[in-house]
């Protein structure tokens, strides 16, 4: 539900008979605001009881404390998140178009948190970094999924193989999230074509057989083989035969 549409009900309420299940609704909905705007620490709960219209001991009594308050934010975003990523896959009938559209979908979400995005994503200490640590991880876990859907049968199915591919793409998806903001010129479309453009061919390599796949990629395999002996120079070989030549001939 909009932040307008909770106000609007909110009002139809008595002030002091709002029920506590709706004002709880518009103390995440307005939490979420402040964290965006401000960061962790510079939330003020003075601040959100102003914009809720309630008193600072009534906020308290709904949210618990600010570092609770704000992991349930962050719960509540990982499931907006992680809908909009699986409904944008699901929608698309091919891996190149999967992978552009869930992309899109991030970029978009975090266009809509644009102001405060980088204060969310900088933080990395105390209860507020461990939760955003905590909502990488869970859409690790929504990726991964993806990921495994996308590998299918005689691909790669070992769940740690496909979280760590996760973990890669996230971080150079919201790497590139981080510095888009620096250059809104881009649209967030332009943006995913190239990142998918880019992930693309990594992705459809997992519904390869990982032994096949390392035999024919990595060129370290090839480099072990020759490891050994240097090859001589068609020069050096004729000198050397015509030494076991003369050699046999005495």
């Amino acid at each position: 539900m909009q932040k307008k549409e909770l106000a609007a009900e909110v009002a139809g309420h008595v002030h002091g008979r709002v029920p506590r299940e709706l004002r709880r609704r518009q103390l995440l909905a307005e939490a979420d605001e402040l964290f965006t705007e401000h960061g962790y620490r510079a939330a003020s709960m003075d601040e959100l009881a102003r914009r809720m219209g309630v008193s600072k001991p009534v906020v308290y009594d709904l949210a618990g404390s600010k570092e609770r308050l704000f992991r349930d934010v962050m719960a509540e975003v990982h499931d907006e998140l992680a809908a909009c990523l699986v409904a944008a896959a699901a929608a698309e009938p091919d891996l190149a178009r999967k992978v552009r559209a869930g992309i899109l979908a991030f970029l978009r979400f975090v266009e809509r948190r644009r102001k405060g995005w980088a204060a969310l994503a900088a933080l990395e200490t105390g209860p507020a970094g461990a939760d955003l640590a905590a909502l990488r991880r869970g859409q690790a876990h929504v990726v991964a999924r993806l990921l495994g859907a996308v590998a299918g049968r005689g691909g790669t199915s070992e769940p740690r193989a496909l979280e760590l591919c996760a973990v890669a793409i996230i971080g150079a998806v919201e790497a590139a999230a981080l510095s888009w903001q620096a250059h809104p010129e881009l649209s967030a479309e332009d943006v995913a074509t190239q990142l998918a453009d880019f992930l693309a061919p990594g992705i459809l390599s997992l519904s390869r057989d990982p032994g096949r796949r390392l035999a024919s990629d990595s060129p370290a395999v090839g480099a072990r083989r020759t490891v050994g002996k240097p090859r001589r120079s068609t020069a050096g070989a004729r000198a050397a035969a015509g030494r076991r030549s003369t050699r046999s001939s005495r």
